[in-house]
């Protein structure tokens, strides 16, 4: 079943693959006539296309968190402005946003730290060095130690982004000393989510403007 928290917009496909609805108008009304295993999705909008009753349709339910589910379902009602279905198990898409990295070079501060239940405020915020970053976590090197579980408190661009990343891999080298830490975002809110795609996006622009600066020399 459709997981009712966090969703950041809702696709509609047809079985041909063609993409007829996109939404973020998502509401979850009472069913009166409740299908066992299955919740009722209406999306609201201006300009649906009409889809007849019945009719077979393939819907994307896109998360904040980059998750990315897929429900075969049908039609139950469609105009212009709304359109209802029901929707039951669905099926986990790769995270094709979360996946893309770009290599950053900046610094970050970091207040405190969550070990189980406990939390640990520094003294002064400690610097953390980033080193690659993409909607779904970072990669950052630092002075201070930490373990895999931990929650780091990130403060970064300027204070725009605050957010609370887990630790889920302590990177060694080859002499056995800390590299740095990979790590995934906590609860990235919709807001900061776009945040992160629009600074990944232009460091992606940057990144190829270097390249052609870079070959315009060598030719």
């Amino acid at each position: 079943m459709i997981n009712k928290d966090k969703i950041s917009r809702v696709l509609v496909y047809d079985t041909n693959g063609k993409l007829l609805i996109s939404t973020k108008s998502v509401f979850f009304p009472k069913d009166f006539f409740r299908i066992k295993g299955k919740d009722l999705v209406m999306l609201k909008g201006a300009d649906f296309p009409l889809i007849s009753k019945g009719e077979k349709i393939d819907v994307v339910v896109e998360y904040i968190n980059g998750t990315r589910v897929k429900y075969e379902t049908t039609v139950d009602l469609c105009t212009e402005y709304q359109i209802n279905f029901h929707v039951g198990q669905g099926e986990v898409l790769e995270e094709r946003r979360r996946s893309f990295k770009v290599s950053v070079d900046f610094d970050a501060l970091s207040p405190f730290y969550i070990r189980g239940e406990e939390m640990y405020a520094f003294d002064d915020p400690i610097m953390l060095h980033f080193v690659n970053i993409n909607l779904g976590g970072v990669y950052f090197s630092s002075s201070s130690e930490f373990e895999a579980g931990d929650h780091v408190m990130l403060n970064f661009l300027d204070g725009e982004m605050q957010l609370l990343a887990e630790i889920l891999r302590v990177q060694k080298n080859d002499e056995g000393k800390i590299d740095g830490y990979g790590c995934r975002f906590l609860d990235i809110n919709q807001t900061q989510e776009e945040r992160l795609a629009r600074f990944i996006f232009d460091c992606q622009v940057l990144e190829r403007e270097r390249r052609k600066a870079k070959e315009s020399i060598f030719k």
